[in-house]
């Protein structure tokens, strides 16, 4: 059987991949704040199903959770960036900076647009999954309350 931090890390970070293509296609630098989201209900999702024992349990399971979760939604960064360079390049809009290739420019020059693209979105993800791993161990930590310790019974010495 699964544990409950794998399981809600990969529902959760499906989610966030899906999400994450949309948000990317239309502003990719938005990416990060996909990821601090879906890293933060993982961490909670599953320290409410594993029910951990102290806030230090609660933090590593949701850590784990939104660890996984922010390396689902890199893919959904990546895929996003990929979608966005091929609807700046086929709608021919030139930015301030750089130069984007035609669609029929050389395959050295397509080559070199697609991979500093796609290595710009994973720059991206990265420090995404880095911000859900973070929100998922705050969100398990926050969400475990510690039972205190019982008083000791000086009758019994």
């Amino acid at each position: 059987m699964m544990k409950p931090r794998i399981k809600m890390g990969l529902i959760t970070g499906a989610i966030g991949l899906a999400l994450n293509v949309c948000v990317s296609l239309l502003v990719g630098f938005c990416g990060p704040a996909v990821s601090l989201v879906a890293g933060a209900a993982a961490g909670f999702l599953a320290v409410q199903q594993e029910k951990p024992a102290s806030k230090r349990e609660g933090a590593q399971a949701g850590a784990t959770a939104g660890a996984i979760a922010g390396g689902l939604v890199i893919v959904g960064q990546v895929i996003g960036g990929l979608g966005a360079l091929m609807l700046i390049q086929f709608s021919g809009v030139q930015l301030g900076f750089g130069r984007i290739p035609v669609p029929s420019a050389d395959a050295a020059s397509q080559a070199m647009y697609y991979l500093s693209g796609m290595a710009t979105a994973f720059c991206f993800g990265i420090i995404g999954a880095l911000l859900a791993a973070g929100a998922g161990a705050g969100a398990g930590y926050l969400a475990v309350s510690e039972q205190p310790a019982p008083p000791l019974d000086p009758t019994q010495g």
